[in-house]
């Protein structure tokens, strides 16, 4: 028994030296050794409420997507293209009907690159009808889409933090966004038979947007707290799921408003591979 014992301790310590050991983790990065396409059911559901001179007014967008995606190498990280390939949503106010809206609100592809963090390069931008904008943003999905990923291999406990800044012209104004998340690698799960690593998220956001409606220069700002996981499947290399909840306040302002009018803000967005 010693002798065996002590011939195993002489193999593990050859194996060692010689590379022969376990092999590492796989970096939580963003990179692919070949094409590979999926598609991703999109879900995202919000609710404003208004408050104007002592009452309050509910608006909402609620709506559902297949997001058809492939993701190419490139010298770091992933060139990600995304299609709508079907699209079924409404914008719900109270002063008109419901605003409808599906695929055929959305003509070409929206083309990024995701850098080994998921730090976005916008290149392509689809044609995006105004009444759909808010559920399809080009600057939104490029940039929120996909968690932000540390990079390197990680342990169970293993923390770190990604800020998301992005501005430009959407629809019919401009908005920009500023967000700062904390994640941490919670351990293994296992999902319809796959090995995934559950990250959770949490943080803030603070959004502008500026645009015009019935001749009117509008102006919303607003900050909410955000808070979900990622599910993310290690093997593949591949983001599983994403889901976040946001909760937070803000407030408009119109010209015909003598004072801004506070909103309240609630929404949650759900990003999961299509099929599981």
């Amino acid at each position: 028994m010693i002798h065996r014992l002590a011939s195993s301790l002489v193999l593990a310590a050859w194996l060692s030296a010689c590379g022969g050991g376990p092999p590492s983790p796989p970096a939580l990065a963003y990179e692919a050794e070949s094409t590979s396409s999926v598609v991703y059911d999109y879900e995202d559901h919000t609710v404003v409420s208004v408050s104007f001179m002592g009452q309050s007014m509910e608006m909402s967008q609620e709506g559902v997507a297949d997001y058809a995606m492939t993701f190419e190498p490139v010298a770091e990280g992933v060139l990600v293209t995304l299609t709508v390939e079907d699209m079924d949503a409404s914008i719900n106010q109270p002063m008109g009907a419901p605003i409808r809206i599906d695929e055929s609100d959305v003509e070409g592809a929206l083309v990024f690159a995701l850098d080994r963090r998921g730090n976005p390069s916008l290149m392509e931008r689809p044609v995006v009808a105004d009444g759909a904008s808010q559920m399809v943003s080009a600057l939104d999905l490029a940039h929120t889409l996909f968690p932000g990923l540390p990079g390197r291999a990680v342990a169970v406990g293993d923390s770190w933090v990604d800020t998301v800044t992005y501005e430009g012209e959407e629809g019919p104004g401009r908005r920009s966004a500023n967000a700062v998340l904390h994640y941490s690698a919670l351990g293994d799960t296992v999902v319809s038979g796959r090995s995934l690593l559950m990250i959770s998220v949490e943080g803030t956001s603070a959004t502008t947007a500026d645009f015009e409606a019935a001749g009117m220069v509008i102006s919303q700002a607003s900050e909410v707290d955000i808070e979900g996981h990622v599910l993310w499947d290690a093997q593949a290399g591949l983001m599983f799921e994403h889901v976040t909840r946001a909760k937070g306040r803000g407030n408009v302002e119109v010209p015909v408003a003598p004072a801004p009018m506070p909103i309240d803000i609630e929404s949650v967005r759900a990003v999961r591979l299509q099929g599981s």
